[in-house]
Parts: C-alpha cells; structure tokens; sequence
C-alpha cells in the first residue's frame, strides 16, 4: 500500500469540560493536522492524489481562530478532533489515518486500524 501525507496548521481556542485543573479553563493551541491517504493502486500519472488539492480540502475543514466548544458537539480534545476530521476528510479520500498535534510534544491519531 502506497501513502501520502498532508500537514497544515491552525490555531483555536477550547476547553475540557471535566478534566479539573486549568485546561477546563479557556486556553488555545497552534494545532498541527496530519492526513494520510492510502492507496493499494496509483491513478494516473502514479499518485494517490495530489498534494495542492488534498491540503486544500484539509484547510477547507480546520476552524482556524475559532473556539472549538462553539464548533463541535463532543468535547473538543485533540482525540476528538482527531476523528471528526477524519470523518470530514473520509468523505473525499480514503484517509488511513489523522494525527491532531496539541503542542510539539503532543499528539493523538484517529483510524479504524
């Protein structure tokens, strides 16, 4: 199987409802998000899909300077985010998995693996 990855980045505000502790306080992040695509077979001319137009469907659903609990049903945490994207993006490629980056130590990935 081949893959592919796409990054792009955006920054929002949330907060954890039931957590305790300061990030059930208003806070905010500068999210990075990585979709991956994968394909047993290549379309023409060799590729999955090409990179302009799977980042810009992947920016057409990030909530760049929004706050997240106004946006989402679920609690907002980088898990949850991570599979509603992956829901979004699913609907035009076949993503394998999404990655949600909190901080740069910081991640959580969504797949049906």
């Amino acid at each position: 199987m081949w893959t592919i990855k796409v990054t792009r980045r955006f920054s929002a505000a949330h907060r954890i409802h039931g957590m305790g502790g300061k990030c059930e306080g208003v806070h905010g992040h500068n999210y990075r998000v990585e979709a991956e695509i994968g394909a047993k077979k290549l379309k023409k001319p060799g590729m999955i899909a090409d990179f302009l137009d799977v980042g810009k469907k992947l920016e057409s659903i990030l909530p760049d300077h929004k706050m997240l609990n106004e946006v989402y049903e679920s609690n907002p945490t980088s898990e949850n985010l991570a599979r509603q994207f992956y829901d979004e993006m699913q609907q035009f490629y076949p993503v394998t998995r999404v990655t949600v980056w909190e901080t740069e130590d910081s991640c959580a990935s969504y797949s049906e693996d």
